[in-house]
């Protein structure tokens, strides 16, 4: 089954490229912290912000972004993601689990591990 075309939005706070996971209704940018909302579309004409990532061409290395890491020669690849909520106290925060679910989607389109090897805890 082919995964969908990843989706690009620019950050409603630093115009910051911000990959959108699918079916992501907001993201918050990790540079500024701004939360864009993304609006729902129909038809063919993406919406206002929004472009198509370019599978062919390489993305241009910056110091801000890091390249991934080798292929590990000690096996298979494996990662456990945690996203704390400290729910009912005053440190309470928001957005844990989509981060969380952000994280899954970044391990396994962009470092290439395994659905199975990634194990949620929420």
């Amino acid at each position: 089954m082919a995964m969908p075309m990843p989706l690009l939005v620019n950050c409603s706070g630093c115009q910051t490229p911000l990959q959108l996971p699918p079916g992501a209704k907001s993201i918050r940018c990790a540079l500024c912290q701004a939360v864009t909302h993304v609006a729902e579309h129909h038809g063919d004409i993406p919406p206002r912000g929004y472009r198509h990532q370019q599978p062919l061409a390489p993305p241009a290395v910056s110091p801000q972004h890091y390249s991934p890491a080798p292929p590990s020669s000690h096996g298979r690849k494996k990662a456990v993601v945690c996203g704390i909520s400290y729910r009912y106290s005053q440190h309470e925060l928001k957005g844990c689990v989509n981060d969380a679910n952000c994280m899954k989607y970044l391990l396994i389109n962009k470092f290439k591990f395994p659905d199975a090897s990634v194990l949620i805890l929420t």
